[in-house]
């Protein structure tokens, strides 16, 4: 048994999370994991994949303007890995501060 403390601190934390983060909260009321979106994931490893092929093509015919492109689409999917691109939880506001 929590005591009355206890349960005034967990009500509090409890009322915090609900108002920073409505989904986690849901998800903490459901007992399971937040639902993901699989395009955000697909997305990023499909930048990947492209660039990854246009590597491979560029060497493979020594077109070496291919793999300056794969390079950049390298650049763009480092980026949309570490921003997020593509799931929706991550919001521009979730990264402000303030």
């Amino acid at each position: 048994m929590l005591s009355r403390r206890e349960r005034e601190e967990l009500e509090r934390i409890g009322g915090t999370l609900r108002d920073d983060d409505p989904e986690l909260a849901r998800a903490f009321g459901r007992g399971g994991p937040p639902r993901r979106w699989a395009g955000g994931r697909v997305l990023r490893r499909g930048l990947d994949m492209f660039a990854g092929v246009l590597i491979v093509l560029g060497l493979v015919t020594l077109n070496f303007g291919l793999v300056l492109l794969a390079a950049i689409v390298l650049v763009i999917a480092a980026f949309a890995h570490v921003q997020g691109w593509g799931d929706p939880w991550n919001s521009t506001s979730d990264h402000e501060d303030g």
